[in-house]
């Protein structure tokens, strides 16, 4: 029970740290030093969907899966939790290049603006 609890905090974290990719640059209006943080984390979301890293929190996830008993999914976390649901398989060129497209939109003005401010 105890191996659930943790694989399912790991989805929560993991989720935590999706959002943070994608919307992370809107803290840089109240606060500029989250550029810090934030700039790191969307390059490695990036590499990650690009180059087919291996996230280690998706094999974190995976391992307490196991050790529970669960027999764990394949493939990474975003085709799992979301592109599975859209009819995506995430392996879709569209889908990498959305992706990107989305987070240039949101953070990239913000960024900019911390640059030029």
């Amino acid at each position: 029970m105890a191996y659930q609890v943790l694989a399912g905090l790991t989805v929560a974290l993991h989720a935590c740290f999706a959002l943070f990719v994608i919307f992370g640059g809107l803290a840089l209006y109240r606060f500029p030093w989250v550029a810090w943080l934030h700039v790191p984390a969307v390059v490695y979301g990036i590499l990650i969907s690009t180059i087919s890293w291996s996230c280690p929190l998706t094999d974190l996830e995976k391992w307490f899966r196991g050790l529970a008993g669960q027999g764990p999914y394949t493939g990474e976390f975003l085709p799992q939790y979301l592109w599975a649901h859209l009819g995506l398989t995430g392996s879709e060129p569209i889908v990498g290049v959305c992706l990107i497209a989305i987070l240039l939109a949101i953070n990239l003005r913000p960024c900019l603006g911390l640059a030029a401010g």
